[in-house]
């Protein structure tokens, strides 16, 4: 079960691409930080992705993982690099051994240090392609959104739209 950053969800939710996420992955799972930036924060601040996301965790699909005490050290030491969302999910993808959804480049090499798998929000949306789970036109079309953000840079899209080709 891959453990997500805040990043990924509020990016897949906002390009309609969660319900695809559901399809590829039996669940995710977050920790608290993260829960209280998507979920309680947006909420507050009137984002409909917190809701979609809230919906999800009622139905079991997204789920709060509690960090232990040597984790909550380590994501209170992390906190010093990167934000306290990144420094959580760091911490739970380190304790559960589990691979992690995260855009943020620093937390990317710290989980890199600690042999942990990561992906991007574009690499999830490769991975629904090469799965079948959305076209190949649906996923350039989202890449193009993505990037029109400022998320990332026209070189990386073109990256991205090419690594898709493949899959056509």
């Amino acid at each position: 079960m891959p453990v997500s950053n805040s990043s990924p969800l509020i990016h897949l939710a906002r390009l309609g691409k969660l319900a695809y996420t559901r399809e590829a992955y039996d669940s995710l799972i977050i920790p608290p930080a993260v829960r209280t930036e998507t979920i309680e924060r947006g909420r507050a601040e009137g984002y409909t992705d917190a809701s979609l996301l809230e919906n999800l965790e009622s139905e079991g699909w997204l789920r709060t993982g509690n960090l232990s005490s040597q984790s909550r050290r380590l994501a209170h030491e992390l906190a010093e690099v990167v934000g306290r969302g990144e420094a959580e999910a760091l911490s739970l993808a380190i304790e559960l051994k589990e691979r992690l959804f995260m855009d943020d480049h620093k937390g990317r090499r710290i989980a890199n240090f600690y042999r942990i798998r990561t992906t991007t929000t574009l690499g999830i949306l490769l991975e629904l392609l090469v799965n079948r789970t959305i076209t190949i036109s649906d996923y350039k079309r989202n890449v193009k959104i993505y990037s029109s953000q400022g998320w990332i840079s026209a070189e990386v899209m073109q990256e991205y739209l090419e690594r898709g080709e493949r899959f056509e």
